[in-house]
């Protein structure tokens, strides 16, 4: 199989389609499963050699992996990055980023409303290794996040935008702030993905994203990704290489199969999620709808700034009728499945106040913008028009 150069000329589709390859020697248009723990040597120097090579891809297959090489290739060249690292999970590359980066001690600014997980880790390392964490309340305030960026920082976290409320932050006042504090910025592209957002190329140190969402796109792999300098991804690496947070050869597949429609998808559930939030902040039945597509939003100007070809597939919106009505509309619902998670081909909705957030602390929830009708809505590939009638009878059925 010949060998493909990468270009910069190409786009986000043909870079997803052909970036990768670089492993495939055989004839194969898409490249075998490796489904190995392990690699035979040709000699005893071939092991040493290995044993100093950084993510050797044919030696044990938690240093790495000829499909975990693969899929890599293809996200630093759709996050416009030098490197890149999976793992077996969004939150693995997220603790892998906080073990890399972090010691104890350490000041970390990241956002209120920030992914559930990502701010249980941080919580459980204020109690285990004394990191202080300083969390942003409103992320278009750069006030706020310069009084925090007042003390000795040694990480900056952003969601672009967050989970669940789709908050934007200003990605280039962010960099600019963490430049002249010399602050390392990570930003959680998982909401954006590398199709609406590069971080990267907005001076960005590192992007991380929970590849289980629109990276793999079916909802069938569990996976994380982490993009950046070389230097960067190569610290990582040594951390996970100790660690463990290792993908499976058939779920690095899966998730590389996943990528080649990547834009495809991302577009398509982007231009419905529009088409949606527009219809429905003209609803009777619903008080606001969270949107960064909607000119009503208070980031909506930052977000035609650093998102392009359209603002993502989730929206969030606040049912009239509160904690009962946003849980029976949920249950109301006939084609969209009732669920965590987003980013694959079908429609996923969740109530957070009954759900995920059912056990938060009330105080909490409304820093977060939990409120007891809020429901976070991840858009799939599915014909708008039956996602508008699934959510009209689920409408009556809340009457």
């Amino acid at each position: 199989m010949k060998k493909k150069p990468v270009t910069t000329t190409w786009g986000p589709t043909t870079k997803a389609v052909h970036a990768g390859m670089h492993e495939n020697t055989s004839r194969s248009v898409t490249t075998p499963i490796y489904q190995t723990s392990t690699f035979e040597l040709q000699e005893n120097r071939e092991g040493a050699e290995f044993a100093n090579t950084i993510e050797p891809s044919t030696f044990y297959t938690r240093w790495g992996n000829p499909n975990f090489a693969e899929v890599e290739s293809v996200i630093a060249a759709l996050e416009g990055a030098e490197r890149a690292l999976v793992t077996s999970s969004g939150m693995a590359a997220t603790a892998t980023l906080f073990e890399t980066f972090l010691q104890t001690g350490d000041h970390v600014i990241a956002p209120a409303a920030s992914y559930l997980g990502t701010e249980l880790l941080l919580k459980h390392l204020i109690e285990t290794k004394n990191i202080k964490v300083t969390f942003i309340h409103n992320t278009l305030d750069m006030d706020e996040w310069e009084r925090a960026a007042s003390v000795p920082t040694k990480l900056l976290w952003i969601e672009t935008p967050s989970n669940p409320t789709l908050a934007i932050t200003d990605i280039g006042k962010i960099v600019q702030l963490a430049q002249r504090h010399h602050i390392k910025t990570v930003a959680d592209n998982t909401f954006a993905s590398p199709i609406h957002t590069r971080p990267l190329e907005w001076g960005i140190d590192l992007s991380m994203s929970s590849a289980t969402k629109y990276l793999g796109g079916h909802s069938d792999v569990t996976a994380g990704a982490i993009a950046g300098s070389d230097a960067d991804i190569t610290a990582c690496w040594k951390v996970a290489r100790l660690t463990g947070p290792t993908m499976d050869p058939i779920g690095a597949w899966l998730l590389h199969r996943g990528i080649k429609t990547l834009a495809l998808r991302v577009l398509r559930s982007s231009a419905s999620a529009m088409a949606l939030a527009l219809w429905l902040n003209e609803h009777p039945q619903v008080e606001r709808v969270d949107y960064p597509g909607l000119a009503s939003h208070p980031g909506h100007e930052i977000a035609k700034r650093q998102m392009q070809d359209g603002f993502g597939g989730v929206l969030s919106f606040q049912i009239k009728g509160g904690l009962e009505a946003g849980a029976r509309f949920c249950e109301s619902l006939q084609m969209v499945y009732r669920a965590v998670s987003l980013g694959g081909v079908e429609s996923l909705i969740q109530h957070p106040a009954s759900m995920t957030h059912i056990f938060v602390d009330e105080a909490v929830k409304k820093t977060l913008g939990i409120t007891p009708g809020l429901l976070r809505f991840a858009t799939g590939i599915e014909d708008i028009q039956d996602i508008q009638s699934d959510f009209e009878q689920a409408f009556r059925a809340v009457l």
